[in-house]
């Protein structure tokens, strides 16, 4: 009974510790008075920077851009065309000039997840040039336009629609129509099935210059890719033996934009934009980490920008993304691409890459596990590479201003 009871009391006793233990809070390293100098802390001083100009992007966003918007002027998009049908059998443009078909009609549509009621037009043209790939889809941009034919003057008008009461159905597109039809026809037939005198098989879309506001339609990477259905009939002895129709599909695309200007003092700060290219690289005085013992570990550390100068509008976000370069810097001054002689290969070590929203003009940037691991010398490149995210919108521009790095650690 004794034996028991004297159970029970150590039992209880334990459970109590036990109980209370767990209710203690945790330990916060900041909140630790450190007077043995347990908790530490220095500055990183910013050593170098740069902005250079990349390709343009438009981002990750499968559309097709029109209108001015925030500096940016869209000029038109180019459309390419497969040659040959998707239906089964297939048939080439080029058969449909055949003596033993009649074209009725034709149709090349568009989708748009956009709302826009505007009194400008959207037109579309063939391109009439002898090449048969007069761009690229990943390369082909403003800065460069004097290395294509000049597709304004290489290009025949077909028709046009309005933008008027654009807007989603409850499949959430609206679907753009370019119809032809009877005399309609003629050009279609002459300037872009013709694809044995014009072998560009690409149209251009265009709005009106008065278009100034952002409109855009689905893309080639879309799943609502732009296409052309032609209804069409087969004769054999004047009998008809075929009443069917056949889809031609885009094989690749592009926007053409004129970009915000760059402008000098932005070539000082740190600037991103995706539609002129713009990145920054920033290098910091480490040498306070390469002096940090074995023992100590880098519990907090962050960059913290403010922003200088921006074309956000109060509801826009603007995420910006930081990864490690693989290589080392050697030009720190302004470069662009299509100046090659000074421009270097930035490719991002991915071992490191995080993304930071501007919230309140303010953008704060946790480097900490850089820092270690460059600490433990996973990395031995310093530079940062900033750019804006793909999520942006192409023509958001930000301007940062430079601030060091606080960093705290401790010894365990």
């Amino acid at each position: 009974m004794t034996d028991n009871l004297l159970k029970l009391k150590i039992i209880t006793i334990f459970s109590f510790i036990f109980l209370y233990s767990c209710n203690q809070e945790t330990i916060v390293y900041s909140e630790i008075e450190n007077p043995d100098g347990t908790i530490g802390s220095f500055t990183l001083p910013l050593s170098e920077n740069k902005v250079f100009q990349d390709l343009p992007s438009l981002g990750s966003s499968p559309r097709l851009y029109f209108g001015s918007v925030k500096e940016s002027d869209n000029l038109f998009s180019l459309i390419e065309m497969t040659l040959f049908s998707g239906n089964l059998p297939p048939i080439g443009l080029s058969d449909m000039l055949a003596d033993s078909v009649q074209i009725d009609s034709a149709l090349v549509f568009f989708q748009t997840a956009d709302t826009l009621n505007s009194a400008s037009d959207l037109s579309l043209y063939s391109i009439v040039s002898s090449e048969g790939d007069v761009f690229s889809s990943d390369s082909t941009n403003f800065y460069n336009l004097n290395q294509y034919i000049d597709y304004e003057s290489n290009s025949l008008f077909l028709s046009s629609i309005s933008l008027s009461d654009i807007a989603p159905d409850s499949t959430g597109f609206d679907t753009l129509k370019f119809m032809f039809k009877e005399n309609d026809l003629s050009n279609l037939k002459t300037y872009f099935f013709d694809t044995e005198n014009y072998p560009a098989r690409t149209f251009m879309l265009k709005a009106d210059e008065n278009l100034d506001e952002s409109f855009t339609v689905q893309s080639h990477d879309s799943g609502n890719s732009p296409k052309m259905k032609v209804w069409y009939k087969i004769f054999e002895d004047e009998e008809v033996v075929t009443d069917t129709f056949a889809t031609f599909f885009s094989t690749k695309d592009i926007s053409l934009f004129n970009p915000p200007s760059i402008e000098n003092n932005e070539k000082s700060l740190i600037t991103l934009n995706s539609a002129s290219g713009l990145k920054s690289i920033l290098k910091y005085n480490l040498s306070n980490v390469d002096e940090l013992s074995r023992n100590k570990l880098i519990i907090d550390a962050n960059i913290m920008l403010d922003v200088e100068n921006s074309n956000l509008n109060d509801n826009d976000n603007f995420y910006v993304i930081v990864s490690t370069l693989q290589d080392s810097v050697s030009n720190w001054n302004y470069s662009s691409f299509f100046d090659s002689e000074s421009q270097e290969d930035y490719s991002i070590n991915s071992n490191f890459l995080v993304s930071s929203k501007i919230e309140n003009n303010k953008l704060v940037i946790p480097i900490r596990t850089f820092l270690q691991a460059y600490k433990n010398g996973l990395f031995e490149n310093r530079e940062l590479i900033l750019y804006s995210s793909a999520s942006n919108s192409p023509f958001d521009k930000v301007s940062l201003n430079f601030n060091s790095i606080e960093v705290t650690y401790v010894e365990p």
